[in-house]
């Protein structure tokens, strides 16, 4: 579990290569402006959505695996 931290941690300094461009001189209101285009609220919209069924499928599993025993 600590690995899994440490990479997750890890992969928020890796770019996401959604989109080219300079990501390093934003003020605040281009930070905002640029966080919230489509391409980025689609793949937040993905990964959430990613997460909530991988936790569901893991809560079953789980569910299952303590009926069976």
């Amino acid at each position: 579990m600590k690995r899994l931290a440490v990479l997750a941690l890890s992969s928020l300094a890796t770019p996401a290569f959604a989109h080219f461009g300079d990501h390093t001189h934003f003020d605040i209101m281009g930070l905002l402006e640029h966080v919230f285009e489509t391409d980025h609220i689609v793949f937040a919209t993905i990964a959430v959505l990613t997460g909530i069924f991988a936790y569901r499928a893991g809560k079953k599993a789980g569910l299952k695996q303590k009926g069976d025993a």
